[in-house]
């Protein structure tokens, strides 16, 4: 029997970074996989109420060498609207953040945490409803978090559920939104089952 890659490893050989993009609208729209390979995944974001939230787009850029990043981050330039931030994962919680399997609603949130209590966060997230990946990360704050479910109205509650985990200050969170986002090959319809021909 094979045993498992350890988290921090795993994290380690992520060729996985983690883009924010503001001041646009429709990036899905405009985006083309043909002239994106990098990108493993593409959404238009919308704050939770109550949230902080300030980022319009959110991406999963996979490069090998982080040189390469704000070429590929800047491509999609149609509207203009270079990265504003990036994060990369350094420890993986029990899932990687966009692997499948997928919820048909889902979203995303930046967790700040006590100082040296990210790993106990990051325990305390596995097994939560609607939990679908995590990873502490290197940038502005300390954990990603992916939260899903069939029900559109459900995400953000649950996203903005993070709050009570113990050793999380801070929880900014954001719903995929418009009609469409990109997880590759191709674009996906949001809030539709992830093999449904759109």
């Amino acid at each position: 029997m094979a045993s498992e890659i350890d988290p921090v490893e795993s994290a380690a050989r992520s060729s996985d970074v983690y883009v924010f993009y503001t001041d646009t609208s429709d990036k899905v729209g405009h985006f083309d996989p043909a002239q994106n390979p990098d990108f493993r995944f593409l959404a238009d974001m919308e704050p939770c109420p109550g949230s902080p939230w300030r980022w319009t787009a959110f991406a999963v850029i996979e490069v090998a060498d982080m040189l390469q990043l704000s070429t590929a981050a800047n491509r999609i330039v149609a509207p203009p609207d270079p990265p504003d931030e990036t994060a990369k994962p350094v420890k993986h919680g029990s899932k990687v953040l966009r692997s499948p399997p997928h919820f048909p609603c889902f979203g995303f949130a930046r967790l700040r945490v006590q100082v040296g209590h990210a790993s106990e966060v990051l325990d305390g997230i596995d097994g939560r409803t609607g939990y679908s990946g995590s990873a502490i990360v290197s940038g502005k704050f300390q954990i990603l978090v992916e939260m899903g479910s069939d029900n559109p109205d459900e995400v953000c509650d649950l996203l903005m559920g993070l709050a009570e985990i113990p050793g999380v200050t801070g929880v900014e969170a954001a719903q995929v939104t418009g009609e469409l986002y990109y997880y590759r090959p191709r674009k996906r319809r949001v809030c539709r089952p992830e093999d449904e021909e759109g």
